[in-house]
């Protein structure tokens, strides 16, 4: 058979760059010029407000811990969504570890280049892909399939935009960890052994909820290469994850007051529930809770949400790896290479599936409206980069060949799969990176306008909107049933309170009716709202 291989260094390096181009698209047309224009920041993920707001903390004071000294005298009311508050601190409600990380590369790539970080991340991950896939499976042809694959995924250049979110991060570890081991089978090289450990320890960490499959595979991974791997290596990889465990471990007792605390707990009342669903302490029940079934066991529910947001979301790839899967069987081209990717297939699938599968998101609006930008999609993320090899087998199997007709049908089928997922990522109708773009645009819009209006040391009251005006704006976001106007009363003669909300009159009358008892008015701004044509409208909070 022909080889596609040649000048396959240029290739990749062409790739790498036009992709890196990509993942910044929403830095090109939104975050770099409105950073310049506004010096603020507003992202379309509460989560992302959050991860560069103690991202930046961290790289300037070494602490995730910020204190709000309103929050003392109004039960812990002043934060965003995705912030939890103690002692009237505000402090993360993520994972840590990958705080950490954000807050070194923000520390050296400044406010500007943090944002390119997860771009890069994600463009270096498809040379790893290339790399793995070849000491691998020892075919170069299916390795730069492979890395094209993963370059143009849907989901890939999606969370490539999407920068503030620990995806890509997590993702780039996680092949950055197999790439290493993967090396070190083939090449014996110490560093390598040091690294891979190194790695997988800092992809735990990130995403804790994923280390029941990763440690069981990183398990199975070392039986069946014994032969290759001495206790030393294994002791030193042990310590090594254990040496990380310590570290990230720590940055919790100085955050939270205690190891095993981390945000996802409830630590004081007025802070945000969390995700997961009764999780209000922080012993070690909870911890085991939480990494093994935090949403419990739902089969039909893990069927559903794997053909919504697995097989729907790449259709077309899927078909192939099945294809190839067939083709694999039929040709009796079952290596031993193939047979342990095989085993590790259905094991890695049933485990994620079954933690993240049973989970029912809660917003029937996002699950209506939301495509690609759902969180199952971020979570399914290594399962549809898993199932490439099988992807790029069954199209060099089912099109490449000898002849012209050959050749033109695996360059179609190739550029088909890349322009079915720029589809996907840049056009879905409610949540695509172009509809992100604009969404992100009227949110800058909305912000001027107010920032024009409203004092410099103001309190923004807001249902969804904090992330459009904090940091710059003290936020306060009334979800929940707790007492909101008796705790704000507190505050209004020492700092100007502000209500944005797209409340209609009647709903309005509601709120209006509470606050008279406390001797409170809510004051419409008035006129200058007719200058644009949003649904929200600005009100100050005074007292009577």
């Amino acid at each position: 058979m022909m080889s596609i291989s040649k000048n396959h260094n240029k290739i990749l390096v062409v790739l790498f760059l036009v992709f890196l181009l990509i993942y910044n698209f929403t830095n090109i047309f939104v975050w770099w010029p409105m950073l310049a224009e506004t010096g603020h920041l507003i992202f379309n993920w509460p989560d992302a407000t959050a991860n560069y707001f103690f991202a930046e903390l961290f790289a300037k004071t070494n602490q995730f811990s910020y204190f709000e000294p309103l929050n003392l005298v109004t039960d812990n009311l002043l934060h965003a969504r995705s912030f939890n508050v103690l002692d009237g601190n505000l402090v993360p409600i993520t994972f840590l570890p990958a705080l950490v990380m954000f807050g070194a590369a923000w520390r050296i790539l400044g406010e500007f280049g943090i944002l390119a970080f997860t771009p890069l991340l994600a463009a270096l991950s498809g040379l790893l892909v290339y790399r793995l896939v070849y000491y691998v499976f020892k075919d170069l042809d299916l390795a730069l399939i492979s890395a094209i694959l993963f370059w143009s995924l849907a989901p890939v250049i999606f969370f490539a935009n999407v920068v503030m979110l620990p995806s890509i991060l997590f993702i780039f570890l996680l092949l950055a960890a197999w790439w290493a081991i993967a090396t070190g089978l083939r090449y014996r090289k110490k560093v390598y052994w040091i690294l891979g450990p190194l790695f997988l320890s800092l992809a735990v960490f990130v995403r804790p909820t994923e280390i029941i499959w990763i440690v069981l595979l990183w398990m199975w991974l070392i039986y069946l290469n014994k032969k290759n791997i001495n206790h030393k290596r294994c002791f030193g990889g042990a310590l090594i994850f254990l040496a990380a465990a310590f570290a990230f471990l720590s940055f919790n007792k100085l955050t939270y007051g205690g190891y095993l605390s981390t945000g996802y707990f409830n630590l004081q009342s007025g802070a945000l529930s969390s995700e997961f669903s009764n999780q209000n302490s922080s012993n070690l029940w909870d911890y085991i809770k939480l990494l093994i079934a935090p949403f419990g066991f739902n089969l039909a529910l893990i069927f559903k949400n794997f053909y919504k947001y697995f097989i729907n979301i790449i259709p077309a790839h899927f078909i192939l790896a099945v294809l190839g899967f067939v083709i694999l069987i039929y040709k009796k081209e079952i290596n031993t290479l193939w047979k342990k990717y095989l085993m590790f297939t259905p094991f890695i699938f049933i485990l994620i599936l079954i933690y993240y599968g049973s989970w029912d998101l809660a917003d029937p609006l996002v699950k209506e409206l939301n495509k690609i930008s759902i969180s199952y999609v971020r979570y399914f993320l290594p399962l549809y980069i898993w199932i490439l090899p099988l992807v790029a087998y069954g199209i060099k199997k089912i099109f490449f060949g000898p002849s012209k007709i050959n050749k033109l049908s695996y360059y179609i089928i190739i550029i088909a799969l890349v322009l079915s997922s720029f589809k996907l990522a840049f056009f879905s109708k409610h949540d695509g990176l172009l509809e992100n773009t604009s969404t992100l645009k009227n949110y800058y819009t909305q912000y001027k306008i107010v920032d024009d209006i409203i004092e410099e040391d103001a309190i923004i009251i807001t249902d969804r909107s904090d992330k459009i005006f904090f940091p710059k704006y003290r936020v306060i976001v009334p979800q929940g049933d707790f007492e909101l106007w008796s705790r704000v009363k507190n505050i209004v003669n020492q700092t100007p309170v502000y209500y944005y909300t797209s409340k209609t009159s009647a709903e309005l009358l509601i709120d209006q009716e509470i606050a008279n008892k406390l001797d409170l008015n809510i004051v419409d701004m008035g006129e200058i709202w007719q200058k644009v044509h949003f649904d929200f409208k600005l009100y100050r909070i005074m007292n009577n």
